[in-house]
């Protein structure tokens, strides 16, 4: 049996003998970092735990205020808008082809779909307990948004032609809307006001609102391309969308009036959200994360390049998730869903439940035979 020396030489190793104490800089008040030190024959270097990002000073690890997360193919990455770091990949497994994005910022999640696996799933910020929500009944999930006031999670599947509803959990899914659909694509939800919004890139393309619970259907804006990547802002009630028809970014008030170009001389826009006065977008054809003042478009800033097909963008920021409805305590007094609607909120069941007579609660649905035959 090789010894240690010989068994090190094999290797191109070497291994020393000198005993001693020894010390380097991060010995010495933990090198002047705030969190993790690295000693290098050359430098020391300060760096941060994954969720937290070193400040210009090098030195000071913080948690961010805002950054940007965006999903491309098999990884999902973010960036900080504080210090401008470059993009770093969230240690997610088992993700083969990200699309939609959202999060619960309450829970520190982030949900995504992968069109490639048909799943949903979600996982903490850091990466960590990656689990799938949905895995079944999925054929092209294009579109999702949470709803972080009743702790639901809405999707477009542009396959089966349906959005669909169920808990943050994936428990108690609900198909809401299916008359009438055709390719939907994006949502977005103002769960305060009640309201879903989602596009349509069908024979005619359309931007559409409805109560969150799917009913009161009414089409918005009908003269537009492929308006992808629907988003709200929630301080200046107005909708932001990129035609891929036309290559512009549009804005209009949440009735789809007041119809603003907001950019009409970009070459593929894609990805779209807003934060602040501003908004992000990507560009396929520039492989590129760009900003600009949200009401003009003017002072456009890139913020990362030589990114291949992003497919989703967001800003994580806790004030993209603030307001209060019915929901919030104790989920509306549902047994199972707690729909928003304007002035209010409808209890909801899962398929194969209806409500009972109080409206809150749910009870199995029993067609030509017993109850008790069905499976629990």
């Amino acid at each position: 049996m090789l010894g240690e020396r010989e068994f090190s030489r094999l290797l191109g190793m070497s291994v020393s003998r000198r005993k001693g104490r020894g010390t380097n800089p991060c010995a010495d008040e933990n090198g002047g970092c705030s969190h993790l030190c690295f000693f290098t024959p050359r430098s020391t270097r300060c760096g941060c735990p994954i969720g937290l990002e070193l400040l210009s000073d090098m030195k000071t690890c913080i948690v961010p205020e805002a950054f940007l997360v965006f999903t491309s193919r098999a990884a999902i990455h973010r960036i900080s808008l504080e210090t401008n770091n470059n993009d770093v990949a969230i240690p997610l497994t088992g993700v083969k082809e990200a699309s939609a994005l959202d999060f619960d910022v309450a829970n520190n999640h982030i949900y995504w779909t992968d069109v490639s696996l048909k799943t949903i799933s979600r996982a903490f910020l850091n990466g960590s307990s990656v689990e799938h929500v949905v895995e079944f009944g999925l054929d092209y999930p294009e579109g999702m948004a949470v709803d972080w006031m009743g702790k639901n999670l809405y999707w477009a599947d542009t396959g089966t032609n349906r959005i669909e509803v169920a808990r943050l959990d994936g428990q108690f899914r609900q198909v809401l809307v299916w008359r009438d659909l055709d390719n939907p694509r994006s949502l977005a939800l103002d769960p305060t006001e009640g309201y879903i919004y989602w596009t349509e890139w069908g024979g005619k393309p359309r931007i559409v609102r409805a109560f969150m619970d799917g009913t009161n259907c009414m089409t918005l804006v009908d003269k537009v391309g492929r308006a992808n990547d629907l988003t709200i802002d929630y301080t200046d009630r107005r909708l932001y969308w990129t035609d891929l028809d036309t290559n512009m970014i549009e804005s209009s008030n949440m009735l789809g009036q007041e119809r603003v170009v907001i950019a009409d001389d970009l070459p593929h826009p894609f990805g779209l959200t807003q934060y602040s006065d501003y908004i992000y977008w990507t560009d396929w054809n520039l492989h590129s994360i760009e900003r600009a003042d949200k009401t003009s478009g003017q002072n456009r800033t890139l913020i990362q390049g030589h990114l291949d097909f992003v497919m989703d963008i967001l800003v994580f920021h806790s004030s993209r998730q603030d307001g209060i409805n019915d929901c919030v305590q104790d989920n509306g007094q549902c047994g199972q869903l707690c729909l928003a609607i304007p002035g209010g909120h409808r209890c909801g069941c899962a398929s194969h439940y209806t409500l009972d007579p109080s409206g809150r609660n749910c009870s199995r649905t029993c067609l030509a035979f017993s109850c008790t035959s069905l499976p629990h």
